[in-house]
């Protein structure tokens, strides 16, 4: 069940309904006298007043019918799509390693598939408390230009599409003691730095990805709170929001390097949803070795959050389309399309205004999603 299934059909009787309306302007009125009521007279003077003037009336429905035709028919259907989902793109993307003329054929992909709204990775808050763009250290300000640049070419591309700041903020440094996020000099500088990409990059937003988040963490809301006084309340602040890797009330797996306890609390849960503008739910790495384990625990979080929701926050279900394993992540396990079944599972287990609070689905993905790709993504979503 997707909650992106309504527009095909509102798309289909959008396109019934104009057919009605040009019918019902020129059907003669003897016609429509049949269906009406016996009492209305006038429509049949009306008809006699109507073959006066059927040769103008003939031209003109051929124009507005040609005209109608031709603007539904050929209307690309990105255009009666709502763009309610997500994307992730990462440094690639915002680092000048993509082609123009890629970057083009990639936006207009996304437009055409429901895509809205773009994270672009910016930056990472360094173990040394600097900002950084890339695995190799470099420095924010030495790649400001770059995401400048990338901000620009896809306003070019696409001016509806939404973007927000996409970055990395680390728990912990490198130090004895490691853990900072208690700092509020950390925070000052959180702040001021999403500040600048709001205001000076032209960011629609911030999406703040803090990492680990494992359990419970006020902090987190302390610091959400100042980079609200930062930015202000016109620019929206997503959270990802990490995943419960033990629930209590699913089947237990022996995982042994995870703690029982491993999620975060209801409560926890609501403060976030409450402190943040959008919340986007990072539905994998979970672990899991089958696909039906796997499904049951997106299932999962799609129903605990929408349950929790007492605010206007958007939420997203944040799927997975990489390829890179590791412990937590079977990539032949959490795929695109297992974690839509668990989406469509999850919003099967709630009532109908409870499914409309899921906003939408953010593709997670570590390159070009192919014609195949979306392909998938249309049939286990946009059409489900």
């Amino acid at each position: 069940m997707s909650m992106t299934s309504r527009p095909s059909q509102a798309q289909s009787s959008t396109r019934f309904g104009l057919w009605r309306r040009i019918k019902a302007l020129f059907t003669p009125a003897s016609d429509a006298a049949q269906s009406s009521s016996p009492s209305d007279s006038r429509d049949r003077r009306g008809f006699s007043a109507l073959r006066r003037t059927l040769p103008i009336g003939a031209a003109l429905l051929g124009v507005l019918l040609v005209g109608a035709v031709t603007s539904q028919l050929l209307l690309p259907e990105s255009e009666a799509l709502p763009r309610n989902n997500a994307i992730w793109l990462d440094r690639a993307w915002t680092f000048g390693e993509i082609e123009a003329s890629q970057l083009d054929a990639a936006i207009a992909e996304m437009s055409e598939n429901g895509i809205g709204k773009i994270y672009t990775y910016t930056s990472t808050l360094g173990l040394t408390g600097r900002w950084e763009s890339g695995a190799d250290g470099r420095s924010f300000m030495d790649s400001r230009s770059e995401i400048s640049d990338f901000v620009a070419a896809v306003r070019r591309i696409d001016e509806s599409m939404t973007l927000y700041a996409w970055v990395e903020i680390w728990t912990h440094d490198n130090t004895a003691n490691g853990y900072r996020l208690d700092d509020e000099a950390l925070h000052e500088n959180i702040a001021d730095f999403g500040k600048l990409l709001v205001d000076q990059l032209g960011f629609d937003g911030l999406l703040m990805d803090i990492k680990p988040m494992f359990t419970d963490n006020s902090d987190v809301i302390s610091l959400i709170r100042r980079v609200r006084s930062a930015i202000g309340l016109e620019k929206p602040i997503a959270i990802a929001v990490t995943a419960d890797l033990t629930p209590h009330n699913l089947r237990t797996q022996n995982i042994t390097s995870i703690a029982p306890g491993t999620m975060w609390s209801d409560n926890f849960k609501k403060r976030i949803a409450v402190s943040a503008d959008e919340i986007v739910l990072m539905l994998y790495q979970s672990y899991r070795q089958q696909a039906q384990d796997y499904i049951e625990w997106v299932a999962y979080h799609i129903e605990t959050y929408i349950n929790l929701l007492e605010t206007t926050t958007e939420v997203y279900a944040s799927i997975p389309h990489y390829a890179s394993a590791s412990a937590a992540h079977n990539p032949e396990i959490e795929t695109m399309t297992t974690a839509l079944q668990g989406v469509g599972q999850g919003l099967g287990q709630l009532d109908e205004d409870a499914r409309a609070l899921l906003t939408g689905v953010a593709i997670y993905a570590d390159r070009r999603l192919s014609e195949a790709d979306w392909s998938d993504f249309r049939a286990a979503w946009l059409q489900s």
